[in-house]
């Protein structure tokens, strides 16, 4: 076998693995005899079936995100700067959360493939339902907080 039938064979396993099959069949709208009628449908009615192909795509696309076998070498790396108070908390708040991890389930919370992007996932969530007052009011606590160390 030459290293292009490999290469193919490899393709065709991973396209198995991951692609939906049913992402290459298109939704047509049918008349009454059940043949496909697109005359019909308006440019809206056209455009609105194609959001939820891309939003299915961008979904299939995060999932097989999550199931790299390694995200070092697969996902963007973010330097994040923090001050010590934070990193000794974001360290014991792992660790808790590793240890109720593994007693419930039997395996380890793993930091770079859950916990990380829990946290960031998460923290978005709420920043994002913020308003701006609320915001200062925590750079406030925030500042407040590195000021009692």
């Amino acid at each position: 076998m030459t290293d292009d039938d490999q290469k193919s064979d490899l393709s065709e396993r991973f396209r198995g693995r991951f692609d939906d099959p049913t992402d290459d069949q298109e939704e047509d709208e049918l008349d009454e005899t059940g043949e496909r009628d697109e005359t019909h449908a308006t440019q809206s009615e056209q455009s609105e079936r194609s959001i939820p192909e891309k939003t299915s795509k961008n979904a299939k696309n995060e999932m097989n995100a999550m199931r790299v076998k390694n995200v070092k070498e697969s996902w963007s790396a973010t330097s994040v700067y923090l001050p010590e108070f934070l990193d000794r908390q974001l360290t014991t708040t792992y660790k808790h959360a590793d240890l109720e991890f593994e007693e419930e389930f039997g395996r380890s919370l793993q930091k770079t493939r859950y916990y990380y992007p829990l946290l960031v996932e998460l923290g978005m969530e709420r920043i994002e339902e913020m308003e701006a007052h609320e915001l200062q009011e925590r750079i406030e606590d925030l500042e407040a907080d590195a000021g009692e160390e």
